[in-house]
């Protein structure tokens, strides 16, 4: 211990820790590599994102060889970072960064024989993400990490990931798991940058997340399908119940935008339309039209009929009257009973299964069959044809709209 005391001792003794080594020479190479050991959270309100890791630095410093008998490496406390030069690396993106301190500064320092150094630091980084979230929430946002020099140019100091590093200079924990994305894939590189003060060596490595899509559909999707197939239960309610119909149409409208405000809370203000947004608007449309399909039926089923001239009118009620089946009493053959029997009776009704019987109540023609009659309760051609329309055309939106934002996700 009194050995490596005095050698300390002796390496600092006309040492400069203001002066990079090998200065005046070859511009000096800073072997970098990172361990991720945690991630998040992404934050797409602010655009950003925090990770958890060990940067790991590699240089080479002759001002610190030594020649000690057995000794070739020696592991350094914190406190003697303070007395040698040391990169001053930052990141380029980064918002806010600390070092964790607790119990003591997570920092380890090692020197070998031939003056080489190696410094790991565990650090917990908050750095800008910029998004595009056109295809929200099926994207795939790509967070960058940019770390540089600074105040020294390529001619002074280069940055380069650790040579030989397998599979990637950044590594990840094996049980690294993130609530709302999976790590895809991790891309490294190195390149300069160029301004008014020079060139400048930049290391960047680009984190490729996939985001889940369970939450979303739990929680938007399939509220919002469900919400748009209740606003059609209005096509089998009477026409004449316009109180029903009505506020089972304002349920459905608020509810649906009360679900797009939710889910609006959790992103920033941008100027286009999410993959999110044109869903929900898309179910506040089908929302508004059958409530829309309602005024056409109010409109055309009896502001329609009531403009008929009174003598159309007397005619259709004399066919219909004609149609129902009248009942004569007649004495029975003692003379004090009575015997109904109907004039006209309908030799045209049997008796159908469960199946069928819910295939006409779809389509509309169960109501008026039960009641022997065609025009008592009878069902708008309207409400027949929405009863079509407005599911087929919205099953062919979905398969339209996940073939699309699907499509562009893989």
């Amino acid at each position: 211990m009194e050995n490596v005391t005095r050698l300390l001792n002796q390496l600092l003794t006309n040492y400069h820790k203001e002066v990079r080594p090998g200065f005046g020479g070859d511009p000096l190479r800073i072997e970098t590599d990172i361990l991720v050991r945690s991630m998040g959270p992404v934050l797409e309100t602010e655009m950003s994102y925090s990770m958890q890791c060990y940067l790991r630095q590699r240089w080479h410093d002759e001002r610190l060889k030594f020649n000690l008998e057995n000794i070739t490496k020696v592991t350094l406390s914190t406190a003697f970072l303070k007395y040698i030069w040391k990169p001053n690396t930052y990141f380029l993106n980064g918002r806010r960064s600390t070092q964790h301190n607790i119990t003591t500064p997570n920092v380890f320092v090692r020197i070998s024989a031939d003056g080489s150094i190696y410094m790991s630091r565990r650090i917990t980084i908050r750095a800008s993400c910029p998004m595009k979230l056109m295809n929200y929430p099926m994207d795939r946002p790509v967070c960058p990490l940019i770390i540089g020099g600074y105040g020294y140019t390529t001619k002074d100091v280069l940055y380069i990931w650790k040579v030989g590093s397998a599979p990637s200079p950044v590594e990840v924990y094996n049980d690294l798991t993130m609530s709302q994305f999976d790590m895809d894939f991790i891309q490294s590189m190195n390149f300069t940058e160029s301004n008014h003060m020079g060139e400048f060596s930049i290391l960047a490595v680009d984190f490729h997340l996939e985001r889940h899509l369970g939450f979303f559909i739990l929680q938007t999707y399939l509220p919002c399908t469900l919400i748009v197939c209740l606003s059609w239960v209005s096509f089998w309610i009477n026409r004449d119940a316009a109180p029903a119909r009505v506020l089972l149409g304002m349920t459905t409208i608020l509810s649906t935008a009360a679900i797009g405000m939710l889910q609006r809370d959790g992103l920033p203000r941008v100027p286009y339309a999410t993959a999110l947004d044109v869903y929900l608007y898309v179910c506040l449309v089908y929302n508004l039209a059958a409530m829309i399909q309602y005024a056409a039926v109010n409109s055309f089923t009896k502001i329609i009929v009531s403009s008929k001239p009174r003598e159309e009118r007397k005619e259709e009620e004399t066919q219909n009257m004609m149609t129902t089946p009248h009942r004569l009493i007649l004495p029975d053959h003692q003379g004090n009973g009575r015997v109904t029997t109907s004039i006209f009776s309908y030799q045209n009704k049997t008796h159908h299964h469960c199946p069928v019987n819910f295939w006409r109540c779809i389509v509309g023609s169960y109501r008026a069959q039960k009641s022997g009659r065609s025009d008592l309760n009878s069902v708008s051609k309207i409400d027949l044809t929405s009863r079509l329309v407005f599911p087929g055309s919205f099953g062919l939106f979905h398969i339209f709209y996940w073939s699309w934002y699907l499509g562009t996700r893989l």
